[in-house]
């Protein structure tokens, strides 16, 4: 857990208490939390605003939580040289899989991913991988979309 984290995790503790006292949102202390929250919640990872959304934090009444997720990061270098696209790919799946699991609607998933940029990366990581590991992610899977979805990327 970063610094940046547990300074966000402290005023949101601060936020709760001034709402549970029916501070309103236009209270200058509430104002100068919210205006610290977004210097910090820019320097903090996706997994912990990630963390953030996935409950009931009084942050959601006060600051758009969401808007400050980054692009999901892939170090193309790297990859290029360990040819890891496949266990990389299995990686932003499982992030694709939290974000399902902590979304509210589908509209908040979209966008979300969208944010993230969720998509272009799984497009560089297909198109770099050879039909071989393509389809060993296709046999692991018992859903036929995916499945199909996988089948759409295998190379002539």
């Amino acid at each position: 857990m970063s610094q940046d984290y547990k300074k966000v995790l402290e005023l949101e503790e601060e936020v709760g208490d001034l709402l549970e006292n029916n501070v309103k949102t236009d209270d200058e202390r509430l104002i100068n939390i919210v205006e610290k929250l977004k210097k910090i919640l820019k320097k903090i990872s996706n997994d912990e605003i990630l963390n953030i959304l996935s409950y009931e934090s009084p942050l959601h009444f006060v600051i758009q939580v969401a808007t400050y997720l980054k692009k999901y990061k892939i170090n193309k270098k790297e990859l290029k040289e360990s040819k890891a696209y496949k266990e990389e790919f299995e990686k932003l799946n499982s992030f694709a899989l939290r974000i399902r699991d902590i979304a509210i609607s589908e509209e908040e998933y979209h966008y979300i991913c969208y944010k993230c940029d969720i998509d272009s990366v799984a497009e560089y990581l297909l198109k770099n991988m050879t039909n071989e590991e393509i389809m060993e992610l296709s046999n692991a899977s018992d859903n036929w979309d995916y499945k199909l979805f996988l089948y759409g990327n295998l190379k002539n």
